[in-house]
This record gives C-alpha cells, structure tokens and sequence, in this order.
C-alpha cells in the first residue's frame, strides 16, 4: 500500500482554511487570468500560489509542489510523500500525485510524463521562474523535453489575483494582528537592563503561540543597542543595556496569514537623536495614512510620504518604498507579490489590499523608531 491510499485508508479529517466556495472562486479569477494571456496550461511551484487556490500547506517550504492548472477541469497536485497526509488534510483535489522527498529530482520526471499526456507541444504553458519553488532542474527538463512549447513568464498572474483580499481573508488577517499585538505586549513587557534580545524574543514566541499563532514565516526580529541599525539582524544572546533602542518585528498567523508588527522601544530615557527619528517617523506613517485610499496610483501615495521624510538626517539610509504588501505567506517571508508603496509604481490602491509600512532607513547604530515607547 502505497502512502497516498494508506491516508485514505484512514479517512483523514479536513482541515480546510476556507470554504470550497471561496476556492471555486479563486480558481475561476485565476482561469480567467490564464485565457487573458492565452495560456493553454498553468505550472504553480511557488507554494503560496498553490496553497491559495488549494488550501494546501507545510513547513517545509523548500520542498517540491507542483500545482496544474488546465482551463477546466480537475486539477493535479504533486508534492513529496511525507506531505501527501498535508495534502488530504488542506485540499480537495482528488488527483495528488508524489514522489519521494528523497528523491525530489524525479519530481521533474513525473511533472514530464504528466505534460505528455495532454500533448504540451505547440502549447502555451504558464510558468513561475521569477518566484521560489521551480528550480533551474525543472525549468531546463520542460525547455528541452518540449522545444516546440511556448513557456510563458505567467509569475504575476496568481499574485495580481491575490492582491484584493476576500472578507474570509481580511478576518484571517485581524486573527493573525490579535496574535501580533500579542507578542509586542509580552516583548515589551520583558524589556529591562540585563534581558538578552532572546529573552525578548522568547516572550514574543510564546505569546504568538499561546494565543494560537501558527508556525511563522520568520522568527522574531529583535536587536537591540548599536546591532539596531544593522538591518535584518536579530537575538543573537547579546545583553540589553539601560539607554538601548530596540528594533522589534513580528508576525502571528493564522490560516497562513500573517499581519506583521513593527515597534521600536527604548530601555529608559531616548536620545535627543532618537526623539528626533522617531517624530520623523510618526509624522511619515501619518502621511502614509492620510494618502493610502481607494483610486490612488502607489506613486502618489508615495509621494506624499515622503514629505515627512524632508530634513532628516543624512546621515540616515532611506529605502526607496514605504510599504509592501502582505497577507498568506511560508517561510522564509511574508511579504506578497504585488503592489508596493514606491514612487514610479502606477499600481492603485484598493480598500482590500493589505500592507504593511516599512521604515527601512538605518543610521550609525539605530534605526528611526516607529515609536518612542519607553521601557523601564
């Protein structure tokens, strides 16, 4: 008995994310995608992409899945074996097809074999190669065993579908901020001279997960003192001293849906210096507010923005977007593909496309807070 029959031997509960509605509905948006681009056939290897039109999901995110799309029609889902009970449990598809994780490279073998039975040549094919998941393995086996197909970049085509977020999706996103302010509360609350940054992380953790978060995108970000202002660093056992700033960057999530949370504390009194980031940062996010509204281009609410930003210190590194967009996602990220809050983007707005607002500027041993909280 093979692993596939062996689940359903068992008749494995489901644990669908969202109703089969919301799925049809998801599937029919996206099909439309494909007859725009008059594609013939769809190749999803990006894992959010897969579990957006599926459901299916695992942390191994690094792991081969495939999801074919055909104009109509069931679809068909491969993925390694030990992720085939995952797969039942999140889906519905019927057609599940594996290969062993140890042996992922003949995933690339059966994707061939599949594609033959629907006679790819001449066809137009959709394909992900700007996001993670197909490999140079995969991609170099379809260009060769198919030179007569047409292999289409189609790796915007599920993010712009995914970009408007559903109301079941825009409730899984205020579960997953509960979550967040969650863990800043308890982070925040274990700040004190002498805590390591993985203490405060600790307590974030435990607060994400006691309160029912799922497994991350990413851990805590959480730096403190002079590694505050090196971007992307985080705990690494270092002590917090009276007078540290500390970054702190954090996602619960619920259903695969994360709602990120951004602060900066001070332990005891800030700096003039620090005051001085952290109103140019507050008065920045409320620009940023003020313009994000339905009908406006990224560019303009960009551009408004960045007035706040006018006469800070130039001694400080300013990233040139604001804000990106957020919302399902697997590790290691949980950022979307779609709009982002940067001058030159002609993207608009919309009510139901989350983001979230990034002050990625760094200056000699801090970063501008978002906030100049205070902690005893």
């Amino acid at each position: 008995m093979d692993i596939l029959e062996s689940y359903r031997a068992r008749s494995v509960p489901k644990e669908m994310a969202f109703s089969e509605v919301e799925y049809r509905g998801r599937l029919a948006r996206v099909r439309r995608g494909m007859d725009a681009q008059g594609l013939d056939l769809l190749l999803l290897h990006h894992l959010p992409s897969v579990c957006y039109l599926t459901g299916y999901q695992t942390p191994v995110s690094d792991w081969y899945n495939c999801l074919i799309v055909a104009p109509n029609g069931p679809l068909t889902l491969q993925v390694c074996d030990l992720e085939v009970g995952l797969a039942l449990v999140h889906t519905t598809v019927e057609r599940i097809l594996s290969v062993g994780w140890n042996r992922m490279d003949e995933a690339a073998v059966q994707l061939l074999d599949l594609l033959r039975e629907v006679c790819v040549d001449r066809r137009r094919i959709g394909i992900e190669p700007r996001r993670t998941g197909l490999n140079a393995h995969t991609y170099q086996l379809l260009r060769d065993t198919f030179p007569k197909a047409d292999l289409v970049d189609a790796s915007d085509l599920v993010p712009r579908v995914r970009a408007v977020k559903s109301p079941a999706e825009l409730e899984c996103l205020r579960q997953a901020g509960r979550f967040s302010v969650a863990a800043m509360e308890a982070a925040v609350r274990a700040m004190r001279p002498g805590v390591t940054e993985n203490g405060i992380a600790a307590a974030a953790v435990a607060a994400m997960i006691e309160a029912g978060s799922e497994f991350f995108c990413t851990d805590p970000w959480v730096r403190a003192g002079h590694r505050s202002g090196i971007i992307h660093a985080t705990y690494k056992r270092h002590f917090v001293k009276l007078g540290d700033p500390v970054i702190i960057e954090l996602g619960g999530v619920y259903q695969r849906y994360t709602a990120p949370l951004y602060a900066t504390a001070v332990i005891g009194r800030p700096s003039d210096r620090l005051r001085r980031l952290a109103d140019v940062a507050l008065a920045t996010l409320a620009l940023l507010y003020e313009n994000v509204r339905a009908g406006r281009t990224a560019h303009e609410v960009a551009r408004a923005a960045a007035k706040g930003l006018a006469g800070v210190d130039p001694e400080v590194y300013l990233s040139e977007y604001h804000a990106y967009p957020v919302g399902l996602g697997f590790p290691p990220e949980w950022s979307e593909d779609s709009i982002w809050i940067v001058e030159g983007s002609e993207e608009s707005s919309s009510p139901a496309r989350p983001s979230t607002e990034c002050g990625r500027s760094g200056s000699r041993g801090s970063w501008p807070p978002a906030s100049a909280r205070r902690s005893p």
